[in-house]
């Protein structure tokens, strides 16, 4: 079984991507600065790390004793997770941290010491996602299953009219299922589409890797924690579901601002797996720009708030997105294409309830 080949048209809008490449590409030569990232960028990869590690470290070592402080801990610990995921990893496995392949691979491996996949996720992320952005059936990253509808094309139930106010409630629960079964789940999958060909390493070694991380991961996140802390088990386990629950939300929310937005939802013509645009306007018109005068936001979630210039350019590490957003802002007017931009977080959030109403109600 094989996923279905979309063909994107490559004479529509070409001169518009062709011109885009070009002033990019003026910009990095222009500024002498590499595309890759710069001495900001490992100044944050150590921050994100030390906010997973430093509140573990304070809870193993006694540090913290009292609960509510502990379920403090974990709790940073989980915007820790996500910082990794959104700020370090990400560039990693696009191939956007250095030009070196080596520091891409390790520290794109990132993400299996907090519990994830890094094949996984580059074949759901970087091949599915990045290709299918928001095509109903490919896109892996708009199908929650049945409990929320994320795409017109998906099939409405009547529950749905209530996933505006439930489906906060649900993004916290996306990284738990993700790191105790979906891998395992998705890895098969993914071999039985044939999606994991060229991978350097054989389908059993993989897997079998997979199994050896996974239970490094919980030995150091679950198994010590309850020997070491003076904690009862359930405590432990509950301030380990805390520590995802943050993890999730955060991360959920941020792709459905970037994605499941009111510009970015709109039914997509395939004929004979066929799309009449080229793939950059496609890009352009599923992905928005949100809240991006905001440093904090913007420097927390690795330039995500930047998701049209990530998806246009994802080997440019994020660091260079905002600048990076003028130029493309600018091209896209003087050649009427799309530009999707929502200038705070605030209004975001309010735009991405309606989408989940209006895919709640309207078939």
């Amino acid at each position: 079984m094989k996923v279905q080949h979309i063909q994107f048209s490559r004479e529509k809008n070409a001169e518009f991507v062709a011109e885009l490449k070009r002033r990019v590409n003026q910009y990095f030569k222009e500024k002498g600065i590499s595309k890759q990232a710069n001495f900001t960028m490992v100044l944050k990869t150590i921050s994100m790390i030390a906010l997973l590690l430093v509140p573990y470290a304070l809870m193993m070592f006694g540090v913290v004793s009292n609960i509510w402080a502990h379920y403090l801990m974990w709790a940073i610990m989980g915007l820790g997770v996500s910082g990794i995921g959104m700020s370090v990893m990400h560039d990693a496995n696009h191939g956007a941290y250095s030009k070196s392949r080596t520091i891409n691979r390790v520290i794109g491996r990132f993400i299996d010491l907090v519990g994830g996949n890094a094949t996984n996720w580059k074949i759901q992320h970087n091949l599915l996602h990045h290709t299918y952005t928001n095509i109903h059936g490919l896109d892996q990253d708009i199908n929650a299953g049945v409990v929320l509808r994320l795409s017109p094309e998906q099939k409405r139930r009547k529950f749905h009219k209530y996933q505006h106010i439930y489906a906060w409630f649900l993004y916290g629960l996306m990284t738990l299922p993700w790191m105790t079964v979906k891998d395992f789940f998705q890895m098969v999958e993914f071999r039985k589409k044939n999606l994991n060909k060229g991978r350097s390493r054989k389908f059993w070694q993989e897997y079998t890797l997979m199994v050896a991380i996974k239970i490094f991961y919980y030995s150091y996140m679950v198994v010590l924690p309850i020997i070491i802390l003076p904690f009862a088990w359930w405590q432990i386990l509950l301030g380990f579901v805390l520590m995802h629950y943050v993890t999730g939300g955060t991360l959920a929310t941020i792709f459905q601002l970037a994605h499941v937005m009111p510009e970015t939802m709109n039914k997509l013509e395939i004929v004979d797996n066929s799309m009449e645009e080229n793939w950059f306007v496609h890009q352009l018109e599923t992905t928005t720009d949100f809240a991006r005068n905001n440093w904090l936001i913007s420097w927390y979630i690795g330039g995500l708030n930047f998701q049209v210039e990530h998806h246009l350019f994802p080997n440019i590490c994020h660091v260079h997105y905002k600048r990076l957003s003028q130029i493309v802002e600018e091209t896209a007017r003087e050649y009427g294409v799309v530009y999707n931009n929502i200038p705070s977080m605030m209004r975001a959030l309010i735009e991405h309830g309606k989408v989940l109403k209006r895919l709640g109600t309207v078939a």
